[in-house]
């Protein structure tokens, strides 16, 4: 017979959580006090004081008692319905408590989260116990857990942001959208220049990544590989120092225009300048598309066409480009997808040309319009989720498979000789501008005044040490609370998606990766509008930071914990659990050995992305709470441009330690697993 997923000690441990939180901690708390300062404080906030104005208040300790009368019953056990029951139950009236005494300056308390928690669990456990979900209680409680927070923190405030794009004054009002925007008179010229600029760089990025691509895997010449490490530059680069730099050699005092030139110009603000940055910037995001399709390409048909005795040219033309195109195709949805929501570098050399994520961040900074900022904002997702679900019907629903779509030990064919030599080329320039490009923004810190006294000077970062280290400080800490919860959140969906199968399963695959598709500015403003109220009053800490890092980057764990688990075989975690191992212990000795160098990937990454985050962040920073991004930012428009160059390049550097050191760490911990699997 299988064992109670409610033994006597769990039972007792969910009954005497519920009696904690309902006797000793507060069900709200003041903004910013976590904990009650005495246990008075905490008591005269409990359920029993809130008994006699609040009777959902007796529920959860109703459900403590008879969970203690059935521990204590002989040989009696509650069954799962009834767990899960009195689960729902209990959490219902915590839900329906928590709103009720909502009350201005107050936010969710210790004992509304326990509370949560105790029911949560029961829940999990009643569903596990009458196999309404395959797995045991920690499996049902993740699923639930996780299915909670991405509905509370991706979908709830993407629902406040449509929500106030009809409602005024407390009423629905679906018109107010239209009237909206019709009050809003630069809608179209911005909703134009926002698509054209998306729809060029959609085109050129890729453009270029895949000349990247088919060098770096089909060249003959040595030097092409060392353009492998192009795939680096966007990981390690904050959002607008592309802008910034561009500003350095293009500007009125650029090197180039003015030095070079003899030219005062101010023509690289708008377009032109927003076109090139953005190119430099996602140029390299398709080239880490393309790059995987390139060297998945089998070169039997290639082969076959020679054969043949079709001409290199004809083959590239009629066989290897046709494989190219799915992989194209989704260069060119992800990059569209990227420009719509870039923040940067339009806030850096927009100049009159106004594109939709910095007009949303205008109409909340400088208007104080939160109905117009959430109007575009809704117009802006509608763009970017529209993309975003071609580009994963695109990948999802076409099959390109090369024959068999067996794996080949076959090198790839080099490319036709002139299209190898001029892909080089133009590599190779590109490469070098790029250069030119952080080559400037490292020199930018160095001189007292780019372009117009070009002297020698550490000004910049003594300036740095003295004001600009309690932000980078702040910075590190933040990123690095996020990261570790970034990853496991992102590695325990993934293995619960990848290895069970539930109700609603795909919605909720569907939901975690839709934070991709959410620009910056929206989940920002969605977040000002989502928790800047009770009973969740969270705006100017640092805990609504670390939540929009966590669920910003959530779908970078996700995927890495995928691509991991496709290669680890069930039966391993199914023998452990065939031994009577739990699934925490399985999890910890059999699957975390395997998904090592995943889980360090994923933390690096994470917290690279956090570090250099600037679009939803600068929205939820306070005067107490400040990050490096909204403090280079606020440089550069105050025209210290030396400044915010030397606080960029700390950044580029500390980002290229981290990455280079996960590289050596996670080849070192493949070859170690790679010699024990032998040896084993």
């Amino acid at each position: 017979m299988g064992r109670h997923p409610y033994r006597l000690p769990s039972t007792l441990g969910v009954a005497g959580a519920l009696l904690l939180g309902g006797a000793l901690l507060p069900v709200v708390t003041r903004e910013g006090q976590l904990f009650p300062s005495s246990l008075a404080e905490g008591v005269a906030g409990g359920l029993v004081a809130l008994l006699p104005r609040f009777p959902e208040a007796a529920v959860p300790l109703l459900i403590a008692g008879l969970l203690l009368l059935l521990a204590c019953l002989p040989r009696r056990r509650a069954s799962g319905r009834l767990c899960a029951i009195l689960g729902a139950l209990g959490l219902l009236a915590t839900l329906l408590l928590i709103l009720r005494t909502a009350r201005p300056g107050y936010t969710v308390g210790p004992s509304a989260v326990l509370l949560v928690g105790a029911c949560l669990l029961l829940v999990a456990g009643g569903l596990a116990r009458s196999s309404a979900i395959r797995g045991d209680t920690f499996v049902a409680a993740g699923i639930l857990a996780l299915a909670g927070l991405v509905a509370l923190f991706v979908l709830y405030p993407i629902g406040t942001v449509l929500l106030k794009s009809v409602v005024a004054g407390g009423r629905f009002a679906p018109l107010l959208f239209l009237e909206t925007l019709n009050r809003y008179a630069p809608f179209w010229r911005v909703l134009r220049n926002s698509l054209l600029l998306a729809l060029v760089v959609g085109v050129a990025a890729p453009a270029i990544g895949c000349a990247f691509a088919l060098v770096t895997a089909r060249s003959r010449f040595r030097v092409a590989r060392l353009l492998q490490s192009f795939s680096l530059l966007p990981i390690i680069t904050p959002p607008f120092v592309i802008g910034l730099a561009i500003i350095l050699l293009f500007g009125l005092q650029g090197t180039i225009t003015a030095g070079l030139l003899g030219l005062q110009t101010r023509a690289v603000f708008g377009f032109p300048g927003l076109a090139l940055a953005q190119t430099l910037s996602f140029a390299p995001v398709a080239y880490l598309v393309l790059a995987g399709v390139v060297e998945s390409m089998s070169p039997a048909l290639e082969e076959a066409s020679l054969t043949l005795r079709a001409s290199p040219w004809t083959t590239f033309w009629r066989v290897t480009f046709p494989l190219l195109r799915p992989g194209l195709a989704n260069a060119f949805l992800l990059t569209v997808i990227e420009s719509l929501a870039d923040f940067g570098n339009p806030i850096i050399l927009g100049g009159d040309y106004e594109v939709l994520a910095t007009e949303i961040y205008f109409s909340i900074i400088g208007r104080y319009d939160q109905a117009l900022a959430a109007t575009l904002g809704v117009i802006l997702l509608s763009f970017t989720l529209t993309t975003f679900l071609l580009q994963r019907y695109w990948v999802g629903e076409r099959s390109y498979v090369v024959v068999t779509g067996k794996p080949t030990a076959a090198r790839l064919l080099p490319l036709p000789r002139a299209l190898e030599t001029g892909l080089l080329a133009s590599c190779l320039a590109w490469s070098a501008f790029t250069l030119v490009i952080y080559g400037s923004v490292v020199l930018g810190g160095f001189v007292k005044l780019w372009g117009i006294n070009n002297r020698f000077t550490l000004e910049h970062y003594r300036g740095l040490a003295a004001d600009g280290m309690e932000a980078l400080q702040t910075t590190l800490l933040l990123a690095g609370l996020s990261a570790p919860l970034t990853a496991a959140v992102g590695l325990l969906l993934a293995y619960l998606l990848m290895r069970h199968t539930f109700p609603g399963r795909a919605v909720l695959e569907f939901c975690a990766m839709l934070s991709f598709a959410i620009p910056g500015t929206v989940i920002g403003i969605g977040y000002i509008l989502a928790f800047n109220e009770p009973p969740l009053l969270l705006t100017g800490t640092a805990t609504i930071i670390v939540i929009s890092f966590v669920f910003r980057n959530m779908p970078v764990g996700i995927r890495s914990g995928i691509a991991a688990l496709t290669q680890i075989d069930r039966s391993l975690e199914e023998a452990s659990i065939t031994l009577r191992a739990s699934f925490a212990t399985t999890v910890r000795r059999v699957l975390l050995p395997l998904v090592r160098p995943a889980l360090i990937s994923a933390l690096v990454f994470s917290f690279v992305r956090s570090m250099t985050a600037i679009s939803a962040v600068i929205f939820l920073v306070s005067a107490k709470w400040q990050v490096s991004t909204k403090v280079i930012l606020d440089q550069a428009e105050n025209g210290r441009i030396g400044l915010a160059t030397a606080y960029s390049t700390v950044l580029i550097v500390l980002m290229a330690v981290a990455i280079g050191g996960t590289y050596l760490l996670v080849g070192r911990l493949l070859r170690t697993v790679r010699f024990e699997g032998g040896t084993a």
